[in-house]
């Protein structure tokens, strides 16, 4: 049964001038129009029977299901896969600001992955599950915002470093750790491992305990991360008590800046 936004290795198994049918290896099939292959905006080669590709699917419940193999698609739905159900269970305020994401990605030297943008553009910054903070660009407070704090965390690192603390394992030369979250409380970052010609959906997530020099990595994406904390699936140490901590409706709230009480 495929699934929204989940990607498939696919076999072409009829072709038509509106594009073509596909087959996954678990006999699901669905329908790749000509726009959404790749030969509709470039050199590569038209579909033919036989040939495989990845594509993701777009709508599940149309039959047969459009799927699209464009890098454009993919990005996004790998962005969707996680805030789509985590929008549900964790409903957005319905207060955030759009963001000129430009400027944000010059100032920070890098692009910024979908899955964040869209976090930013539907909660804004805040807190999650009264426990991870999502920095987010222009924040008003200095300490969650997300290029500010970029600049502050990478002197921070460097000067840890210079002083003999361990790197985490794996970092290699020209990757660089950006920030994205907080753990309130325990003082935890959660970082991006960014890496020279590595998509920004393909970036790791890194934790760094806030008391000690240990680290933990996770899987891409930040919305995925934060999607497991609020259901209540993460696999991190550090988050294994967090039901002594908040309660059930704590735990599927998020909390705006605006409405969080100042000290």
């Amino acid at each position: 049964m495929l699934v929204d936004h989940e990607e498939y290795e696919v076999v072409v198994t009829a072709v038509a001038p509106v594009g073509a049918m596909v087959r996954t290896a678990a006999g699901d099939e669905g329908f790749v129009d000509r726009a959404k292959h790749p030969s509709w905006w470039s050199p590569t080669p038209r579909a033919a029977v036989g040939d495989r590709m990845r594509a993701v699917v777009l709508d599940a419940s149309r039959t047969p299901a459009p799927l699209s193999a464009l890098a454009d698609d993919v990005r996004i739905a790998r962005s969707l896969r996680h805030t789509t159900p985590l929008t549900r269970l964790c409903p957005p305020p319905g207060e955030a600001a759009s963001v000129e994401w430009g400027p944000v990605e010059e100032s920070l030297g890098l692009a910024l992955s979908a899955d964040y943008r869209h976090l930013v553009e539907r909660y804004g910054g805040g807190l999650f599950a009264d426990t991870v903070w999502l920095l987010s660009p222009g924040c008003p407070d200095p300490f969650y915002d997300l290029v500010g704090q970029c600049a502050e965390r990478a002197e921070d690192l460097a000067d840890l470093w210079d002083a003999g603390e361990d790197r985490p394992d794996g970092l290699r030369d020209g990757d660089r750790l950006v920030p994205w979250g907080y753990v309130e409380g325990a003082g935890h970052v959660l970082y991006w491992l960014v890496r020279p010609g590595t998509e920004p959906e393909e970036w790791p997530v890194l934790l760094n305990e806030g008391r000690g020099p240990l680290w933990e990595f996770h899987p891409p994406l930040c919305s995925r991360f934060l999607l497991d904390v609020v259901a209540g699936t993460t696999t991190s140490y550090y988050f294994t008590d967090l039901d002594e901590l908040v309660t059930p409706a704590e735990r599927t709230r998020f909390l705006p800046l605006a409405r969080i009480p100042g000290p």
